[in-house]
């Protein structure tokens, strides 16, 4: 991708997730945790380990976003649930950077998808009551 193609992409970005509903910003940050699990992969088979650090760096950080957004108080049991296991997801993330261990990236990709499958599977016109 060209600098300018790059430049214009962030803005793109930038500018949908200002103009985006709660729910599409989870949605967003559940596509944008996946993708960068997927690449920290595909970084550590092919040992660029500064990429595969950055990637799971910015995984974590977006985990931490997800786990911040729970309403514990109006999403009981589930939100307890989604805080467990996005706490076991970033630990994970943290020992697959440390041991450089791609299975353990597989291993929180399994655990995400459904989560964002489940999410994904909102009605539309559910969209504005979501409460997480």
């Amino acid at each position: 991708m060209t600098h300018a193609s790059l430049k214009k992409y962030k803005q793109t970005t930038v500018s949908a997730a200002k103009e985006a509903t709660p729910y599409q910003l989870v949605a967003m940050l559940f596509q944008e945790l996946l993708g960068n699990i997927a690449a920290a992969k595909g970084a550590i088979e092919q040992n660029d380990l500064a990429k595969k650090g950055e990637l799971i760096s910015k995984s974590i950080t977006i985990i931490g976003v997800l786990e911040g957004s729970l309403d514990f108080e109006n999403g009981g049991d589930v939100s307890n649930n989604l805080a467990g296991l996005y706490q076991f997801s970033a630990e994970k993330l943290l020992e697959a950077n440390v041991n450089n261990n791609a299975e353990l990236l597989t291993e929180v990709i399994d655990i995400l998808l459904p989560i964002k499958a489940g999410w994904d599977s909102i009605p539309t016109d559910k969209h504005n009551e979501v409460s997480f």
